[in-house]
């Protein structure tokens, strides 16, 4: 029971942190009312984000986990006090809005909890046994147990003589390890249920904003929308859909492409389809594109694809070429890390885990 509670306080955990990293881009738009889901929506790529470029400067001077760790809780600790400090009037208003509507709505609210919850019991008490799956519970052990970042191959434990990169911008199972750090708690306890919950309910959170936005705040259409999301994530579970992952591969980087990235792009092209020329719509697509990378080496070209395929149509509708050149930057990043994986996978460069 103990342990429940504890896992439980860091789910809470890292949605509070999604929520401060978020709050300092949302809570400074005068133009858009103060929105928590977005907030956390934002602060989520911010967060894996901001901890990619803190984490591979540190890992090409092969500095140990423990450095890394300990930068990082500073850093969280500015963010939050900032997010606090900044954001102080708005906090307290949003949270009375948000009571406001659990009681206005409590059916809904209801609904909805259900629904995640029977997810997260259904899912996180599954039994997971992929390669995949394996290697991010690997990575995060092998990296507490030797003190570095990614040296160390986490299915052997054997050295490697130079840093993989298929992995090495994927920071994302860093960060676990990193956690696992600051809080003492085990990687398979920290990725097999702290983050599948994580997974589990941001991808309920971008359902939950694309069936506001599809049925006009009507929470009544709404909750039927996240009661066949959650039917089709249980039953259309062969191995080619997004519903596979997120069910028996929770924690690996592409079930959050599959369940967060993927639903988020067809969002962000419906608010697109109202008005092409928002500047912050566009910005938070390249936040998701770049910030998509350092989960999954995936993400370099599933989600260039994706945006292809929303704004090539887009730019017919719209009749403008300018929304082209908007995608192509957003997903450049991507892209870049494309061409810089076929040069080391064609032997034009290396980088060594030791110096030279």
């Amino acid at each position: 029971m103990i342990q429940l509670l504890i896992l439980t306080a860091l789910i809470i955990l890292n949605f509070i942190l999604y929520a401060a990293f978020g709050s300092l881009v949302t809570g400074r738009l005068k133009d858009r009312p103060f929105s928590a889901t977005v907030s956390v929506i934002t602060g989520f790529f911010i967060y894996y984000l901001t901890f990619e470029l803190v984490c591979v400067p540190i890992m090409l001077k092969w500095r140990p986990l423990s450095l890394l760790s300990e930068i990082w809780a500073v850093i969280l600790a500015v963010v939050i006090i900032a997010a606090a400090f900044l954001n102080r009037r708005l906090f307290v208003p949003k949270l009375r809005e948000i009571g406001r509507f659990l009681t206005e709505h409590w059916g809904f609210a209801c609904v909805a909890a259900a629904l995640m919850m029977a997810e997260l019991i259904v899912i996180i008490h599954a039994y997971q046994f992929t390669l995949d799956a394996a290697f991010y519970v690997a990575t995060a052990t092998t990296s507490l147990q030797t003190d570095m970042l990614n040296i160390y191959d986490p299915y052997t434990g054997m050295w490697q003589d130079h840093f993989e990169m298929r992995y090495f911008f994927a920071t994302y199972p860093l960060n676990d390890a990193v956690m696992c750090k600051l809080t003492g708690v085990h990687p398979l306890l920290w990725t097999k249920t702290v983050m599948e919950a994580v997974t589990i309910i941001m991808s309920n959170l971008i359902y939950y904003r694309i069936g506001k936005k599809l049925f006009k705040d009507n929470y009544g259409k709404t909750a039927v929308f996240l009661f066949f999301c959650g039917i089709m994530n249980f039953f259309f579970t062969t191995i080619y859909t997004a519903s596979a992952f997120l069910t028996t591969r929770t924690y690996e980087g592409k079930a959050i492409l599959g369940n967060v990235v993927m639903p988020l792009v067809f969002l962000l092209y419906m608010k697109l389809l109202e008005d092409d020329r928002d500047k912050k719509i566009w910005l938070m697509l390249f936040a998701v594109a770049t910030g998509s990378a350092v989960l999954s080496n995936s993400a370099n070209m599933l989600v260039p694809t994706a945006v292809a395929v929303f704004t090539l149509p887009l730019a017919v509708i719209k009749r403008r070429f300018s929304v082209l050149i908007k995608a192509f930057l957003c997903v450049l990043p991507c892209l870049i890390l494309i061409l810089l994986y076929i040069a080391y996978v064609r032997g034009m460069f290396v980088i060594y885990t030791y110096p030279r």
